[in-house]
């Protein structure tokens, strides 16, 4: 299991942490978004209480995500944030649907 780090996220809905959250999400992109290259987001807490498939809140974030980027990535890969190495779950290419 993984060590959890200690942590001073509140627990409103709408909250997506680090250290707390379960999945994490890189959108490798096609150009450099200012200075960050690729953009990592993490999961909602109350989406992982809401969803318990990793697939289900992968897609959950993907539609919401991939519109504040209108497909300029050519690649998404989905980490566990949980587990120990943080291993990769999911990885979808730009033109494949979920």
């Amino acid at each position: 299991m993984s060590a959890k780090k200690s942590c001073k996220c509140t627990s409103k809905t709408r909250n997506a942490c680090g250290n707390c959250s379960r999945l994490r999400m890189v959108f490798l992109m096609d150009f450099e978004l200012g200075s960050i290259q690729n953009p990592v987001y993490y999961s909602f807490q109350a989406e992982d209480r809401k969803y318990k498939d990793d697939k289900v809140l992968a897609e959950q974030m993907f539609e919401r995500l991939s519109k504040l980027h209108r497909g300029r990535y050519h690649k998404i890969e989905v980490y566990d944030n949980q587990a120990s190495g943080k291993p990769k779950l999911l990885e979808f290419k730009k033109n494949e649907t979920l």
